[in-house]
This record gives C-alpha cells, sequence and structure tokens, in this order.
C-alpha cells in the first residue's frame, strides 16, 4: 500500500514538473534523442547482422584462411 503512494506522489510530482519547466524537458529529449538513435542503430545493426549468416561467415572466412596458411607453413 504504502508504495502505490508513494507512486502516485511521484506521478503527480512528476507531471507537476514537466509542466511547469516544460522548455527543459524539450531540450532534454533534444539532447537525448540523437544517443538513442544512434544506440538504437547499433542495436538493429547487430541483430540483423545476426540474423543473416555474416558473423559466422566472416568467422569461417578467417579460419580457412589461417588453416591455409598453417598448412603451407608445414610443408
Amino acid at each position: 500500500m504504502l508504495s502505490i503512494v508513494f507512486g502516485l506522489i511521484a506521478i503527480c510530482l512528476g507531471l507537476f514538473g514537466m509542466v511547469k519547466y516544460w522548455y527543459y524537458v524539450v531540450d532534454v529529449l533534444a539532447a537525448i534523442l540523437p544517443i538513442f538513435l544512434v544506440f538504437g542503430g547499433f542495436v538493429a545493426l547487430m541483430a540483423g547482422i545476426k540474423n543473416t549468416g555474416l558473423k559466422a561467415k566472416i568467422k569461417s572466412g578467417n579460419g580457412a584462411a589461417a588453416e591455409e596458411t598453417g598448412a603451407a607453413k608445414s610443408e
């Protein structure tokens, strides 16, 4: 019960702060938005690479090249 009361108080204070200091809120959002876009783009890129199997091809390609050079040295 106590957490509900504190949650409601926090929501009220947060809404009051957003209304009273709206221009500061907009400034913060304008500053944070590019960071979120870069981070979200990076996550999407990594998810896309994982789904295409490109990472496995790169690893197997480098492994095959290392095996060939190792085989050439032993001969």
